[in-house]
């Protein structure tokens, strides 16, 4: 019982707590935690092409991108310094799975508008206005129509990549490879448009 005690009170002496903090900070792990995240070293084939994945190319990654990493070895913000071009391109897989959300929100900000009107009696006018002009009923019809076909096609897209078996990367069968993702998302992009147009003429 005493040893036990003895062994907590030089564990907790100042003298072994500065021992220990040179300890970590002389090994790697420590280095990162103390110097920066990330460690002192890029990883081999960060970017690039290699026999584990095809690289970076395709978001837009600069050929300099290791040099400048090394320059700077946290990660760039989305944005650059002047907070307006991005630092990579967004693939078509990300815009359409963004416009998935906005079209969720444009749809929650349109219901919960069109409840207040509901509730107030100004509902039943704006309905009729809108469906006595074409200037006015054609586009309305038509973002509410693509809203709801997309964001809810885009859900089931989604519901299907999360219960897909991906399987062996290498053999590139999964749904989630990229030339998958950028043909369903044409799909998915092109024909809500199209089935929103024909829900607008009807």
């Amino acid at each position: 019982m005493n040893q036990a005690k003895n062994a907590l009170v030089l564990l907790r002496s100042p003298g072994t707590q500065a021992a220990m903090q040179q300890l970590m900070a002389s090994s790697s792990f420590g280095a990162q935690q103390f110097r920066h995240i990330g460690g002192d070293k890029v990883p081999e084939f960060w970017g690039r092409p290699s026999q584990y994945t095809e690289g970076t190319n395709f978001l837009g990654t600069p050929k300099n991108h290791l040099d400048l990493i090394n320059k700077r070895p946290l990660s760039p913000d989305v944005f650059d310094i002047d907070h307006k071009s991005p630092h990579y391109k967004f693939p078509l897989g990300a815009l359409s799975s963004i416009v998935n959300r906005v079209t969720g929100v444009a749809m929650s900000v349109g219901f919960a508008g069109a409840g207040v009107l509901a509730l107030r009696g100004g509902l039943d006018p704006v309905v009729s206005a809108m469906s006595g002009s074409l200037l006015l009923g054609f586009p309305a019809k038509f973002l509410l129509s693509y809203c709801l076909i997309y964001h809810y096609a885009g859900a089931l897209r989604h519901f299907t990549w999360d219960h897909h078996k991906i399987g062996n990367n290498a053999d590139r069968t999964s749904l989630m490879e990229l030339p998958k993702v950028e043909l369903s998302s044409k799909l998915l992009l092109g024909g809500s448009a199209a089935l929103a147009l024909i829900c607008a003429l009807l």
